[in-house]
């Protein structure tokens, strides 16, 4: 690169850098329309705090029922997005969608909360049990259409409202991609009734549909794989989630199925590999205390009795102050152990994902105050707090509800450790004999045998091969 472009590019970054702290405070027009005509301009310039800082001295001195009111929230909800503050955006964009003052931007503000959504980790019980489930809209696009739907069907679902989903779902314009979602859940719901064949035979027209959004499919896969394992087809299970590797391959919950399907289809070895890379750091959220039992079930099949006391008793090393707290009988929301494995779970990691991004956001605020003004900062900084203590309490119901799973899960697991080890007590009485089930199928491995060289890794993973990991140790058991 030539030094004149290298230094272009990074006085660039460095004015980039800077652009939130180095000016001063934004010089405002001296009328209010003067000022709303800022605003606008700046927006379109995407001097975005100028245009919230405009937008927001505009508003000082207006009511709801100025014409260019919800004009006004619009500009700042688009400038607040683009400087990093989805909260206040969302809670612009939903004033504007409730209050419907203003017929014509009530769809971009249904736009912006549905990109809100699924961009940014927000308060979704605001918007979408507090708001889209009940909203009535005419005049919306068939997308934006398609968005209310959904949501609205979605959320009666969850609430057992069945016959009222199905009703919400079919208002779904049928060339909108929220169809194809509501078809999906729909076929999940039949799933959950027990109608197997016919819904997997749907899930798999509705694999090939055009226009299908990848997450989607992937949903299905997953989906399809499931399936198969839970009916014991497990070379149907493993071909299904084989082919979803390359779409999740930071999933620890993938690999730990495709685990659970190697050992059944008597791959131990291969097995063990999958659950040798749930040890990387990356994988360390995941809270599943079936990995043990499985490791050690596993090394069982092998008649590798010592490792498998091991890998049964590492339970207790990894999660120990847990199930002590759960023994003890300390209240869920006391035990500092349980609510950390609370946080990791998908919907600990929600709550707890808003209320980072809400310190994220409190800090950038107080980084642009300098050019927002202190009244601006100040009143953005109160909206803050009292989306702070909203998460807070949220977060307090979500993780109740998540540590009761994780306290089921880990007591059900320590009572499968208990059973595996008795059961490796009595396998070393009758010897190695394998006992019953698959028997072990031969590792495939590209290792070359010739060679002297060995690599030992101490703490060390690269993620792009974890999955492709098989463990070569010896079957010990005599058929």
């Amino acid at each position: 690169m030539r030094p004149g472009i290298k230094h272009a590019l990074f006085t660039a970054g460095v004015c980039a850098s800077m652009l939130l702290t180095s000016c001063g405070p934004v010089k405002l027009a001296e009328t209010r329309d003067a000022v709303f005509s800022q605003a606008v301009e700046a927006n379109l310039e995407s001097s975005d705090v100028v245009a919230l800082a405009a937008g927001a001295n505009y508003l000082k001195g207006a009511s709801p029922e100025d014409p260019k009111y919800d004009r006004a929230l619009r500009l700042m909800a688009e400038s607040a997005e683009r400087v990093g503050l989805s909260y206040a955006s969302s809670l612009w964009y939903l004033e504007i969608a409730r209050a419907r003052r203003d017929p014509a931007i009530v769809g971009q503000a249904i736009d912006g909360l549905a990109h809100l959504l699924a961009t940014y980790p927000i308060d979704k019980e605001t918007v979408l049990s507090g708001y889209i489930a009940t909203a009535e809209i005419t005049g919306l696009s068939e997308q934006q259409q398609g968005f209310i739907a959904y949501n609205q069907g979605l959320d009666s679902m969850r609430r057992g409202l069945q016959e009222w989903a199905v009703e919400q779902f079919a208002q779904i314009p049928p060339r909108s991609t929220y169809a194809l979602r509501a078809r999906y859940v729909l076929l999940v719901r039949e799933l959950a009734l027990g109608n197997f064949a016919e819904a997997e035979s749907e899930l798999a027209d509705l694999r090939e549909a055009r226009n299908l959004p990848e997450d989607l499919a992937l949903d299905i896969d997953r989906t399809l794989a499931r399936i198969a394992f839970d009916q014991g087809r497990w070379g149907d299970a493993l071909d299904a989630y084989e082919k979803i590797r390359a779409s999740a391959p930071d999933d620890p919950e993938l690999l730990l199925e495709l685990a659970w399907t190697h050992y059944y289809l008597g791959e131990y070895q291969r097995s063990l590999g999958l659950l040798v890379a749930l040890d990387a750091p990356a994988y360390r959220g995941l809270i599943a205390p079936e990995r043990y039992l499985l490791e050690a079930l596993a090394l069982r099949k092998l008649c590798q009795f010592e490792p498998a006391r091991r890998a049964a008793v590492r339970l207790r090393s990894r999660h120990g102050d847990a199930i002590d707290d759960l023994y003890a009988g300390i209240p869920l929301l006391e035990s500092k152990s349980l609510r950390q494995a609370a946080r990791l779970r998908p919907n600990g990691l929600a709550v707890a994902g808003w209320r980072a991004r809400l310190d994220h956001e409190t800090e950038l605020i107080e980084k642009m105050r300098r050019k927002l003004g202190d009244e601006t900062a100040d009143s953005l900084l109160a909206l803050y707090e009292v989306g702070k203590k909203e998460a807070a309490r949220r977060e307090d119901a979500e993780l109740e509800q998540e540590m009761i799973a994780v306290s089921n899960e880990l007591l059900g697991a320590e009572e499968g450790v208990r059973l595996i080890l008795h059961e490796l007590g009595v396998a070393l009485l009758r010897g190695r004999k394998r006992g019953d089930g698959a028997s072990a199928a031969q590792a495939e491995t590209t290792v070359d045998e010739t060679t002297d060289i060995a690599y030992l890794f101490v703490d060390e993973f690269w993620t792009d091969e974890l999955d492709d990991i098989v463990v070569r140790i010896e079957d010990r058991c005599i058929d």
